[in-house]
């Protein structure tokens, strides 16, 4: 079914009568301005986690409350996740590096089997590939072939590089462990892979704008019945990536979305059991 359009008034009408969010008159303009510099899906979303107050299968009632508060905590998400994006970038740069640095190392010495140099060489033409759009068996112009590995893996994706520190992780410990040092967050080795797929999760998700408040609040359970909410493991990557480089503020903003995640969360499997 396709849904029908929603220009910017029958937008307002919908947070009035379907959130109960109550407008000043002034404020329509403003809220006009937000939702459509910022999106309706994400400016909407972010505060439905925080007014939820009852879920069942095909509806969602939310606590009455003013635009103003709404405005307020999507900005403070905002704020957070600006925050957050920068110690990311920061991160990632630093792990690049190091990958790049130690794979290099690695490509270049006598330590390492002509078998072990071929998954890393497919590893790194499978990253050529995605950017070119090329399939498996179209050639590449340029294909990288064990030499200028450093350049090669600065040009990856983390989430393309995520996979070379996982090789690490499997055949050379010892080197996955000098990468991750000074993160003691990613040196747990029973949860390190899960650890670094959920900040690679999260960094996909504020990079694309997504609120973080969605983010922490939809992991699932792991389990096979992934309608269970499960948010711990996300706001374990949330906090590891804030005390990168934190402040007070910052710090009690995403106390207030932990808060909230916690809620939402706690309505929504208490829903799901009712429903089973």
């Amino acid at each position: 079914m396709v849904r029908e359009y929603f220009d910017l008034n029958k937008q307002i009408v919908h947070l009035a009568i379907d959130k109960s969010v109550m407008f000043e008159h002034a404020e329509i303009s403003v809220a006009k301005e937000m939702l459509c510099d910022n999106n309706y899906r994400n400016s909407v979303s972010c505060s439905k986690i925080k007014y939820a107050e009852l879920i069942g299968s095909n509806l969602i009632m939310y606590k009455t409350a003013n635009f103003k508060e709404w405005k307020s905590y999507f900005d403070m998400d905002c704020r957070v996740s600006k925050h957050l994006m920068g110690n990311l970038i920061d991160f990632e740069r630093t792990i690049n590096s190091r990958v790049s640095h130690q794979v290099s190392a690695l490509m270049a010495s006598n330590q390492i089997s002509n078998f072990e140099k071929n998954a890393i060489v497919q590893m790194i033409q499978s990253s050529q590939r995605k950017k070119l759009g090329l399939k498996v068996e179209q050639k590449l112009i340029d294909p990288y072939d064990g030499k200028n590995t450093w350049e090669f893996v600065a040009k990856m994706t983390f989430g393309e590089m995520k996979q070379l520190l996982f090789w690490l992780f499997d055949y050379r410990r010892e080197v996955y462990l000098e990468v991750v040092k000074g993160y003691r967050f990613l040196q747990n080795l029973k949860y390190a892979k899960k650890r670094i797929n959920e900040i690679n999760r999260m960094r996909n998700s504020l990079f694309h704008f997504r609120p973080l408040n969605v983010y922490i609040t939809h992991g699932n359970s792991g389990s096979n019945d992934d309608k269970i909410l499960n948010n711990k493991f996300r706001k374990e990557a949330v906090d590891f990536v804030l005390r990168l480089c934190s402040n007070r503020v910052i710090s009690s903003e995403v106390k207030q979305v932990f808060e909230n995640s916690d809620n939402y969360v706690k309505i929504k499997n208490s829903q799901h059991m009712l429903a089973r």
